[in-house]
């Protein structure tokens, strides 16, 4: 049997954290799929939802920018929320190129009822963490997502 290696990051692969950050995604993403699953819901929609909800009349181009989703990304999510009959989409009064969107009554019903679930859901996490630790995870995750995309790193060439 060959005898064992220092482990191979320098550390134990626990001891990381972008794969803690990579296990923690997929904790959080089969939390939101245990309770948003079952209603088709999925984390852009809802997102969408809940601000349409917060910006009545807030344009499609305006959505997508508070998302931060390209436009043409956008048309099969209006195209979603559309055909379940939870948006009304038309033609802005000002700007014939523009589409204002609004809920419609079913889609503000069902708007509030997922608003009230994911509130649930993030009281559960703070229940969880304590109200100090889930702030200190939230403002690190907030710098998390200010660094650049494409690090600068040293690769040994000259």
């Amino acid at each position: 049997m060959p005898a064992p290696r220092a482990p191979a990051f320098g550390v134990a692969l626990d001891d990381l954290m972008g794969y803690n950050l990579r296990r923690a995604h997929g904790v959080q993403k089969q939390r939101f799929g245990a309770v948003f699953g079952p209603l088709s819901i999925r984390p852009v929609t809802l997102s969408a939802l809940g601000i349409i909800y917060e910006s009545p009349g807030i344009t499609q181009a305006d959505l997508g920018k508070k998302l931060n989703i390209k436009r043409a990304n956008m048309v099969p999510v209006m195209a979603e929320l559309e055909g379940r009959g939870l948006i009304a989409r038309r033609t802005s009064d000002n700007d014939r190129r523009a589409h204002v969107i609004a809920l419609t009554p079913a889609g503000q019903k069902f708007t509030l009822k997922l608003l009230e679930l994911h509130r649930k859901l993030e009281d559960d996490l703070a229940r969880e963490l304590g109200l100090r630790e889930r702030d200190q995870l939230l403002q690190l995750l907030k710098r998390f997502r200010k660094l650049a995309t494409e690090p600068e790193l040293d690769n040994g060439e000259d």
